[in-house]
Parts: structure tokens; C-alpha cells; sequence
């Protein structure tokens, strides 16, 4: 293996261009090169020439497979298209999250001058066949893709695994099976990673040709470690204030402490709560916070200073957050450390809050967030081509700061540790181990071992009583028959389906739970965990929350295990009653995808006898998901445009009377006809006074609730003559039972079909 490392005194300048690479190898000396004229590669290449790690990998790969470990931003995509462009067949790129692949994408688009598909899960891209050359994929599509031998990737020879350290991250178990299996294939692969520990280690596993380790940076960084005591409190708080209230308090005071006048910010929290509790902070000294969903009554102010980024915020909203600061119409962006591994968004100055424990039994101190994270949110500090520096502040809480920075610099000498060896160890395990064996018994039958052996967390673990236990579940389970996978284990595979979810959701419909509580297993990439935090300060929460656990007794621990208490609050509509919520939080915002890929589950189970709902019930139930609305109202989904908090106001305007409403599929003419004839001219005037008494709660917002319910009647006359159901879902159930027949059909005639489909069929 080729070992080279790109020195700090490398020099790369925009404007005028210029620079040079400074580099060696392990054991040489420092060697100076010039920089490669970027037109002499690709004229579609931004800059007049590649930087210095662009430039080193340019003269020195020659084929085979590669890593290069360098620091965010620094045009890793670039070398990604270095990789890619000689070889024939498809090439692909794969990517953690649907942010960076379409980000990706388009990065890829400008410099093949190409069209470049994306798979990110859609449903429709099972029925499209790739005509790309270049396509940008999750790392979940890939998986899907080598399971079900897609002609796709069948027809690739180069792949590029951008943040391949997430190896270490809670999804690396994907990540090891696919990189398994393409070094397996000899498929050529390029991983590419920000500064991780043990990067030797993995270009070892990798059987890199070529390992880049860059200790130069596009932007050069300034970190500076400052006891956040050294702090002012940015406000007075109350004497009860919670410690996340406290910590949030001198954040902020730092905050405006550090900030520099016309800088765009980035401050790291490490959890969720102290990030709540510093915007709401921020908002009872009235600055002007851009998020519309909060856990709290926020002031409207005409300018945007601050907004929260985060997993729990909805789509719509955490899409123009990043836009708006992207385009340096916000200023500051307090983020978790989802941000730091999610899409691009370089920042003038990173601001970090660290907590840390002392572990007195284990002897080591605990960091929150974790060294490595802190490590990725430095990589945001710096704009290329904008600021000639980058600023990072870490502001320790409860240990000194030189031993912090020590912990930090040890962090990148210890071993490489992916998160499927952690895993082996953890409580995880039944869940994680039962799906990968399956996955080795798919490539390898009875040898599945043989699969588990060329990974690198289980290669030693291969025979352990561990992976004994879990084969013999999978066994008496009935995933394994003799020496071939059953259907259900086969389901499991394709769909990426862990088996413990499989059985979860066994067990609650065979209990005679109803069909939202036992479906919700299926839904198994949802961890539903974020609503909770948006109502519990309501009034009525209490209430709503013994409401919903009633009706969970039966389900037992499991259903709070796996959060069915925050869904079935969702599914129930009680988020209708705060008034805080705009749009439906987080996971619950992103909704519509999964109930598309639930159907297809679902006529898959009825295949192999495990399911007996009928086709208008999957409908059904398919609409009562996306919309967060109970079945017997579902169809009020059905109407274009109506969302989640309308529709059920809708609901509870039927509920008043006892009124069903007509069942998914009808025309909406029914409804609006049972409407007119039971509310006549008074529609609007009953939703506002609905809203004003359940949403709102004071007369003061009766000009607000008039104006939705204004905007409620308008949805309404706007579906007039057509029917109750969801395009997306009725296209999607269609496809999944006739192919691409479906996509040519008309709605009454594509709906009339999936209805009275010939059951005999499954």
C-alpha cells in the first residue's frame, strides 16, 4: 500500500490562483510539487487548479481500490470524479443521507456534463430502469440493490463510499455488509473520509492501493478550548431553571460573546433539550427565532437571527433553514450533531458545548457530544473562497480544557472500532446479528459464516457462541429451513426488515391489537422518539398521554419500547389540540415515503399467509399513516393539499356531529355534500369557533382561526369533483400490483382495479 500524507505548509489560493503540495510518505522526507491545472483534467472544473489533495491523488493512483482521509470541504468530490471518470459501466457513488446525495449529485452533474440519477429509497425507482451512467445512492439503496442483484449495480465496476467513517455511526452495520460484499465481487472502491482513528486500519481492511491522509486544510482552523464558566449568563433565570436551562443560558452568553459582526455560526449542542431550551431562551428576549414548529409559544418578530436544527424538525422547515443560511440570510444555527454529519453547511465560526462526566468506575472521562463528533462540527468552520480562516470555540463544562484537548488529540490514535463490533456486545445485538446472518446466508447458504468472516468487526467472531445463539433463534423462528432462507427470511433481506421487528409485529396482531399498533414494528427505520418533546409542556398533555398508553395496555412494554405511544399520539390527531405544532414534526413530517414502501411490505406478507387485510383496508390504513389521522377519517387525507393538523380539524368537525365521512376512494362530492347539508352557510363560522375552542384556546386568536378556517373551505372547493384518495399512494399500490401498466391507467380506473383485485392472487 501506498501511504502519502499532505503537510499543514501545502498552500491552495482561489483568487489568484496559485498554491503548491507539500507531501511524504510515512517514513521519507517532504517533497514540494506543483499543482495540477484543473482544465487539463476537465475544462467543467470550477478552478483554475485541483488542490493539493486533488492534485496527489491525481499523480498517484493507478488503479485498485483507495482511501483518502482529509477534513470536511476539502473537495472530496472532485477526487471522487478523478476516480470515476476512465472506467466503463456504470459508476456509482453512495452517500449516508438523501441531503448529501442529491447535494452530490449535482456536484457529479457539473463535472460529467452528464445526466446523474439518484436512489434514495423512492419507490418508483424500482420500476425505473437506469439509463445513467453515474448514480448517486443512499448507502440503505445500495444494500437493497447488491440483496436483490439490481441490474445497476450489476453493471458498475467503480465505487465511491463517501463518509466512509460511518463505519462507526448506528448505521455502519450497513455499511460493512456492502463493503464486504464489493470487496468480495473485487469491484474497485474509493472510500472517502473525514480525520477518523485507526484510518491505517481500515485501508488495510479495504485493501487499499492508495491511502491520502491530509493534514492540511482548505481553510486553515483556529481552535481556541474555553471553560464555558469563563462565561456571562445571557439572561437571569428563575431559581427552579432546569441544569439543560442552565447550560443553555451561558451557551448563549458565549454565544454572543464570541460572534463576530456580518459571521455566519454554527453552535453544536449535545442534545436536543439544551437546544430547545437555548432558542426559547432567545425568544423571551425577543430575538427572532425562524423555526415555526417549537415546543413553546414563540413571538413573532420580522427578522430571522437564529433557528434550530435538528432530526425532530419538520421537513419543510429545516429545508429552508438550511437554505436561508446557506444564503447568509441567517446568521446563527444552533444544530446537534446530526448536522455535522448530514448536508454541507461550511460556517465563519463552529461554537461547541462539551459536558463531561468523570466515569470513576471505568477511570476515563465521558464527552458529550463524543471527541469524534467534536472533530466532524470543527470540519463546518471555514468557507472556502469567503473568510481566509476558520474559527472553532470548544467550551468544556465540567472538566479542565488542557485535558479535554489532550482527550482530543489521543482521540485519533485508538483503534478502529465499527459500530457492528460495538453492537456484538450491546442489546442490539438479537436485532442487528439476525438480519446480517441472514444477509451471509443469502450469500453464502449454510456457509454464511464464510460471509461473516471477510467483514471486519465479525471476522474473528464468526463462530462465537454469540452468532450460535442468534442462528438458532433465526431457527426456531423459522427464518432458516434446512439449508435455505423461508419466505418470510427471504422478505426480511429484501426489505431490510430486522427479523425481531418481523416477530414484534407477529405478536401484536396475533394479540388482536388494532391494525396501526401492530403495524408499527413494520416502520422499522422510525424511531418515533421525537414528537413528546413538542407537547409535553401543553396543557392537556396529561390527559391526551393517559389516553393514548389505555389504549396500549395490552401491547405491554414493547409498544413504549419502540415509542407506539408517540405514533399512535400522531395517528390519533391530539397534536391538533397545540397550537405550537405547524407541521408535523421530524420523522412524522417524512411519513410519506415509508407508507408507500409499507404497502409494499404488506402485499409482500399477504403473499405468504401472515396478513389477511384487504386491499381498501391497506389504503386505508396507508392514508391513516401519512396523515397522522384515525382510519375511520382517513380519507379526509384523500383531499389535495389538506395536511396533517386540517384534516383533522375536519375530523373533529365530523366527530361533533357523529358524522362519518365517505370512505377513501369516493368522490369528494360526498363529502361535500354531507357537509353542506349539515353545516350549510355555517361552515366556516363552526371550524373557526372549533378552532378557537380546541386549538387556539383564547378568543384573541379568533382573526387566526378564521383565516385557516377560510383556507380549510378553500382546499375543499378546490378538490370538487375529485376523489378521496392520495395520488402518490394509489399510484405506488398500483405499480406494486401490476407493474408499468399502472403508471399508463386513469385514477377511477387504477383505483376501481387495486380495490377489486382478484385476492385469489396472493
Amino acid at each position: 500500500m501506498k501511504h502519502y500524507i499532505v503537510l499543514e505548509n501545502s498552500e491552495f489560493k482561489l483568487n489568484p490562483p496559485s498554491g503548491k503540495l507539500v507531501y511524504k510518505t510515512v517514513s521519507g522526507a517532504p517533497k514540494t510539487a506543483e499543482l495540477v491545472k484543473a482544465k487539463e483534467v476537465n475544462p467543467n472544473i470550477p478552478y483554475e487548479l485541483l488542490n493539493p489533495i486533488q492534485s496527489l491523488f491525481l499523480m498517484t493512483y493507478t488503479g485498485g481500490n483507495a482511501l483518502v482521509s482529509a477534513p470536511t470541504s476539502a473537495g472530496k468530490s472532485l477526487i471522487a470524479y478523478l476516480f470515476l471518470k476512465e472506467k466503463k459501466g456504470k459508476k456509482i457513488f453512495t452517500a449516508p443521507t438523501r441531503s448529501l446525495v442529491y447535494e452530490k449529485a449535482k456536484e457529479l452533474r457539473e463535472l460529467f456534463k452528464t445526466k446523474v440519477e439518484v436512489r434514495t429509497g423512492e419507490v418508483l425507482e424500482l420500476y425505473k430502469s437506469s439509463r445513467s451512467e453515474v448514480i448517486v445512492a443512499t448507502y440503505e439503496s445500495l444494500a437493497l440493490a447488491l440483496r436483490n442483484r439490481a441490474s445497476w449495480i450489476e453493471e458498475a465496476q467503480r465505487i465511491v463510499i463517501d463518509e466512509i467513517h460511518q463505519l462507526m455511526g448506528s448505521r455502519g452495520w450497513v455499511l460493512e455488509e456492502i463493503i464486504t460484499f464489493l470487496l468480495e465481487r473485487n469491484y474497485d472502491v474509493l472510500g472517502l473520509s473525514a480525520t477518523l482513528p485507526g484510518a491505517v486500519e481500515l485501508a488495510k481492511w479495504i485493501n487499499a492501493k492508495l491511502f491520502i491522509e491530509s493534514r492540511w486544510r482548505p481553510v486553515p482552523l483556529e481552535r481556541k478550548v474555553i471553560p464555558l464558566k469563563n462565561f456571562q449568563d445571557f439572561t437571569k433565570l428563575p431559581k427552579d431553571a432546569s441544569q439543560d436551562e442552565k447550560f443553555a443560558n451561558k451557551l448563549l452568553g458565549a454565544l454572543y460573546a464570541l460572534k463576530k459582526p456580518g459571521e455566519q455560526v454554527i453552535l453544536f449542542v449535545h442534545k436536543k433539550s439544551v437546544g430547545w431550551a437555548l432558542l426559547e431562551l432567545a425568544n423571551k428576549e425577543k430575538i427572532g427565532i425562524m423555526n415555526e414548529t417549537t415546543p413553546f409559544e414563540k413571538n413573532e418578530m420580522d427578522a430571522n437571527e437564529i433557528a434550530f436544527h435538528n432530526a425532530d424538525i419538520p421537513k419543510e422547515e429545516r429545508e429552508e433553514i438550511e437554505k436561508a443560511f446557506r444564503e447568509g440570510r441567517l446568521p446563527i444555527l444552533v444544530a446537534t450533531s446530526t448536522l455535522a454529519y448530514g448536508v454541507n453547511l461550511p460556517a465563519d465560526t463552529v461554537i461547541i458545548g462539551v459536558k463531561a462526566v468523570f466515569d470513576r468506575k471505568q477511570r476515563k472521562w465521558e464527552f458529550f457530544p463524543g471527541l469524534l463528533d467534536i472533530l466532524q462540527m470543527e470540519g463546518r468552520a471555514g468557507r472556502l473562497g469567503i473568510k481566509e480562516k476558520g474559527y472553532s470555540y470548544i467550551l468544556p463544562y465540567g472538566v479542565k480544557e488542557e485535558n479535554l484537548e489532550k482527550e482530543l488529540k489521543n482521540e485519533l490514535e485508538r483503534p478502529f472500532r465499527p459500530y457492528l463490533r460495538e453492537v456484538f456486545l450491546s442489546d442490539e445485538r438479537l436485532r442487528i446479528l439476525s438480519l446480517f446472518i441472514l444477509i451471509g446466508f443469502l450469500y453464502e447458504g449454510e456457509n454464511f459464516r464464510k460471509f461473516l468472516e471477510r467483514t471486519y468487526s465479525l471476522k474473528e467472531l464468526a463462530y462465537s457462541k454469540n452468532v450460535e445463539e442468534v442462528f438458532v433463534w433465526l431457527k426456531d423462528h423459522g427464518y432458516i429451513e434446512g439449508n435455505r432462507l423461508s419466505d418470510k427470511a427471504l422478505f426480511c433481506v429484501r426489505s431490510g426488515m430486522p427479523p425481531v421487528n418481523y416477530e414484534e409485529f407477529l405478536r401484536r396482531k396475533n394479540t388482536g391489537l388494532e391494525p396501526i399498533i401492530y403495524l408499527r414494528p413494520l416502520l422499522f427505520t422510525k424511531r418515533f422518539d421525537g414528537l413528546f418533546d413538542f407537547v409535553r409542556k401543553g396543557e392537556t398533555f396529561q390527559e391526551d398521554w393517559a389516553y393514548v398508553r389505555e389504549k396500549l395496555i395490552p401491547c405491554g412494554y414493547e409498544c413504549i419500547k419502540d415509542n407506539t405511544e408517540q405514533f399512535l399520539f400522531y395517528i390519533e390527531g391530539l397534536t391538533f389540540k397545540y397550537r405550537n405544532i405547524q407541521n408535523p414534526p421530524g420523522e412524522f413530517s417524512y411519513l410519506g415515503t415509508d407508507v408507500l414502501h409499507l404497502i409494499r411490505h404488506l402485499i409482500e406478507i399477504k403473499k405468504f399467509g401472515d396478513l389477511e387485510l384487504t386491499n381498501g383496508e391497506i389504503l386505508t390504513l396507508a392514508h391513516s399513516i401519512k396523515y397522522g389521522i384515525t382510519p375511520e377519517y382517513a380519507s379526509l387525507g384523500g383531499l389535495k393539499g389538506i395536511g396533517h393538523i386540517r384534516a383533522n380539524l375536519l375530523k373533529r368537525l365530523l366527530y361533533e356531529e357523529n358524522l362519518t365521512p365517505p370512505k377513501v376512494g369516493s368522490p369528494t362530492e360526498e363529502l361535500l355534500l354531507l357537509l353542506e347539508d349539515t353545516y350549510g352557510k355555517e361552515l366556516e363560522e363552526r371550524l373557526t369557533e372549533l378552532l378557537v375552542r380546541e386549538r387556539f384556546r383564547e378568543e384573541s386568536y379568533k382573526q387566526n382561526a378564521k383565516t385557516e378556517a377560510r383556507k380549510v373551505i378553500n382546499v375543499l372547493k378546490g378538490n370538487k369533483g375529485g376523489l378521496l384518495v392520495d395520488d402518490r399512494i394509489l399510484r405506488a399500490f398500483g405499480l406494486f400490483l401490476f407493474g408499468e401498466r399502472a403508471i399508463r391507467m386513469k385514477r377511477r380506473e387504477l383505483l376501481k382495479e387495486v380495490l377489486s383485485y382478484d385476492e385469489a392472487k396472493f
